[in-house]
């Protein structure tokens, strides 16, 4: 729905982006340049630089090592992808479907949206860490949900991604913590048919 994608929605932060609902062309938020250069939406900044400075304070090292990223990004990423299968021996059909599994189709991903960033923590992988497990206890607080969680992809569409977060805002994010679910089932979004094309 292009006419929800304004400024002035008051549920700005419930747009759903995923393989079925994909943003309008154009759409740019406003941004917040972080210290490290990567950038946010800056509604959402404010909860998410709590969270970090808490997250810190209570002894961990969490770095934002993917947040914002511009269509032409996604582009690139998404077609990168596909040519390596390709040179694996899949045709441009098997490995668009195959990228699309763990890439988004340019336009699908939440990273698009400023609303999603994804943690990592220095020299190590971030599932299981102590600081991982800490931000997935305490996102909800900020209003905050770990936005693909483990055996719900085939509700997503996406595998299972420990590091990706999502800001929903308070109210959502505690009873999608809750009740153990996902923001298409929050949102009674779970239609599966027409998935977007690359």
């Amino acid at each position: 729905d292009t006419a929800a994608w304004t400024k002035e929605d008051p549920q700005w932060m419930l747009r759903l982006v995923n393989p079925w609902n994909r943003m309008p062309d154009g759409y740019v938020p406003e941004l917040t340049t972080l210290t490290n250069g990567l950038q946010v939406d800056s509604r959402c900044y404010p909860a998410l630089q709590q969270m970090m400075d808490d997250c810190r304070a209570a002894g961990f090292s969490p770095i934002i090592c993917s947040a914002y990223r511009p269509w032409e990004t996604q582009i690139r990423l998404f077609n990168t992808n596909v040519e390596r299968l390709k040179q694996q021996g899949m045709t441009q059909e098997q490995a668009e479907t195959e990228t699309a599994k763990a890439v988004a189709v340019p336009g699908t991903s939440e990273h698009h949206t400023g609303l999603a960033f994804d943690i990592t923590v220095p020299g190590v992988s971030f599932k299981g860490t102590k600081q991982s497990n800490w931000i997935s206890q305490h996102c909800w607080e900020y209003g905050f949900i770990l936005r693909f969680p483990k055996d719900k992809s085939e509700i997503t569409g996406i595998t299972y991604e420990p590091w990706h977060y999502r800001y929903v805002g308070k109210e959502a994010a505690k009873a999608i913590t809750d009740g153990k679910i996902t923001l298409e089932e929050y949102l009674g979004r779970t239609d599966r048919s027409n998935p977007v094309k690359p």
